[in-house]
């Protein structure tokens, strides 16, 4: 009977796993963002992510057109229905607040590009200083001006070396042994 490091052919696959455990971990490790791990795997892996990504956003873009779609059968309902009438008022209201639902949607996606930390205050900030064109485009300037807080500061991250983080060199080749020495009184 094979035990668990064997495939069906007998052979061993404990090395073969600890390999590709080895090399994803060190994909991993080196990429400080998605793009660049995506960018240093295969051709294949990088097709496959494409094609997930092509079909989430065909299938956004679907959606997006059946509310719009939606909204103006809405609107089409309450301009049949009898002027002042109860019926037009919330066929009207409703159809405002699905507009008013795609625009946020649409702002929470754009915002991601944007870098915002706090979706949901920027989105109520954007609102309070109208930062929105007729056809909805957001002034991300102006919300930027008055609220610089709301963006995220672009930073980097540094080398391994601990002087580079400080901004100052190390000093001394004193390693850890000696530090304990030194803490210790022995030093």
């Amino acid at each position: 009977m094979p035990n668990d490091t064997t495939d069906d052919k007998g052979t061993d696959t404990t090395n073969d796993q600890k390999a590709d455990d080895k090399k994803a971990t060190e994909g991993t490790a080196a990429a400080a963002s998605f793009a660049e791990w995506l960018k240093g795997q295969t051709a294949d892996v990088q097709k496959l992510h494409g094609d997930e990504v092509a079909g989430l956003k065909s299938a956004l873009s679907s959606e997006r057109q059946q509310r719009k779609d939606l909204e103006g059968q809405l609107r089409d309902a309450a301009a049949k229905a009898e002027k002042g009438s109860e019926a037009e008022k919330l066929l009207t209201e409703q159809a405002d607040q699905l507009k008013g639902l795609e625009l946020q949607a649409a702002f929470y996606d754009e915002a991601h590009t944007e870098g915002v930390t706090n979706l949901k205050l920027t989105w109520m900030a954007a609102q309070e200083a109208d930062a929105f064109d007729r056809r909805g485009n957001v002034n991300w300037e102006q919300l930027k001006t008055e609220f610089p807080e709301l963006f995220a500061k672009s930073s980097t991250v540094p080398a391994g070396d601990a002087g580079k983080g400080t901004k100052s060199e190390p000093s001394g080749k004193a390693d850890m042994n000696q530090a304990i020495r030194i803490m210790a009184g022995r030093g």
